[in-house]
């Protein structure tokens, strides 16, 4: 099984080398990162048998940055070093992974290049972030004597037909993990279907929640008292359109609403500040607070960082990216602060956190901008509606919260 999948391994190398080769030119830093992928790695081996986490890009690092503190509090003498695949990930982890002995790419998934690193990072425990599984790695590590665990695991719609269709395969790879500490219940059906057996399951529930940041401080109250506050929050190309007209026609019957748009991208921030001057409306930048006369009906958050802060003062939140095809963006931060949240049908890139708050009836998701609209109309005719909705949003929040410490429990649990 293992010859056939490093045979395989092997193909898929040979034709992409004239890639890798092409990137090591093009690219400062790509050369040492190839060294590294062939085993080769130039940093210091820890001083100390290791707890090795390998994430693969960017959301899996993030996950890291969640667990890392718990982690650390566990085993506080014991070296943490932290493996990635691809550039961004690594940029990441050197930003955001205060704290851990080692950054470094992992080895492309040959036994003898694995062997090499296992050998120098001395592994205790194998922590793979999202079930990310690499075959070589996971058995390298499991041969020298390593506790193997899969952390914060889940399995999206997309990957698992194809998992599903290699069963007898992937319950043969499946048998170099300990545990399985997955997100939710729903994964860990797919985990068992695949052939993890039920005594190596647990749900531990989603690193996100873990991870909510700091909302950033200000002076005061920054928008109008008295006012009911419609936030569009991490808007993209088509939303904030809509969610204007919609505002448009909610004011006839409500004046008192104001509305806050805060583009997910600043590159943007001048083509929505345009959009909106382009209606009849009253329309105020967050970089000009001075512009903001008391009648202002829309303002436009065009500076970084305070997203979080304006939810606090919400009455009603959308969360963007999803009446857009973009697959939706974080609901937790406006969830954790007991508001009503909406989003459109596109939460595909956070389909777990999204279902965990459908099955609680906590949030309310729509089809389309005319859905959204009549909605809102409802959460404003209706007070008690829109509070019960905030609370048990915040309540699926607090109930989720303590991931990090449940898996790193488990670690503990293995190496006793």
């Amino acid at each position: 099984m293992y010859h056939l999948y490093s045979v395989l391994f092997s193909g898929l190398l040979v034709f992409g080398f004239p890639y890798l080769l092409y990137r090591s030119l093009r690219e400062k830093g790509y050369a040492r990162s190839l060294r590294e992928r062939f085993g080769l790695t130039e940093l210091v081996a820890p001083n100390a048998p290791s707890i090795w986490v390998h994430a693969v890009s960017v959301g899996e690092v993030l996950a890291v940055a969640t667990l890392l503190p718990s982690l650390k509090k566990a085993f506080p003498d014991t070296p943490v070093v932290v493996s990635v695949i691809t550039v961004t990930g690594r940029q990441v982890a050197a930003d955001k992974l205060a704290g851990v002995d080692a950054v470094f790419y992992c080895p492309f998934d040959f036994a003898f290049l694995v062997r090499r690193v296992v050998a120098r990072m001395r592994p205790l425990a194998l922590v793979v972030m999202e079930t990310e599984l690499w075959p070589h790695l996971l058995r390298e590590c499991h041969r020298a004597g390593a506790v193997t665990m899969i952390a914060n695991g889940r399995i999206s719609d997309g990957s698992f037909p194809r998992y599903e269709a290699i069963a007898g395969v992937m319950k043969h790879y499946l048998e170099q993990v300990d545990m399985f500490c997955m997100q939710d219940e729903l994964y860990a059906e797919r985990i068992a279907i695949l052939g993890a057996p039920a005594s190596k399951i647990k749900r531990t529930g989603s690193l996100k929640f873990d991870a909510l940041p700091q909302a950033s401080s200000h002076d005061g109250r920054v928008l109008p008292d008295g006012r009911r506050i419609l936030v569009g929050g991490s808007t993209l190309a088509g939303e904030e359109e809509a969610l204007l007209s919609i505002f448009e026609s909610l004011r006839k019957d409500y004046p008192d609403l104001f509305l806050v748009i805060a583009p997910r991208h600043a590159p943007r921030f001048d083509d929505v500040y345009e959009l909106a001057r382009g209606r009849d409306l009253r329309i105020a930048r967050r970089s000009t607070p001075d512009a903001m006369p008391a009648d202002t009906d829309v303002l436009i958050l065009d500076t970084l960082g305070e997203l979080a802060s304006l939810y606090r003062e919400a009455d009603y939140v959308f969360v963007g990216g999803s009446l857009a095809n973009e697959g939706g963006h974080n609901i937790i931060e406006p969830a954790s602060e007991g508001k009503p949240v909406l989003f459109g049908p596109h939460m595909q890139n956070f389909a777990d956190i999204a279902r965990s708050f459908l099955e609680a009836e906590a949030v309310l998701q729509v089809e389309d901008a005319a859905a959204l609209e009549a909605a809102l109309r409802d959460l404003i005719e209706s007070p008690d509606r829109a509070r019960i909705l905030g609370e048990r949003a915040r309540r699926v929040v607090e109930e989720q919260r303590g991931a990090s410490e449940r898996t790193v429990n488990v670690l503990k649990e293995l190496f006793a």
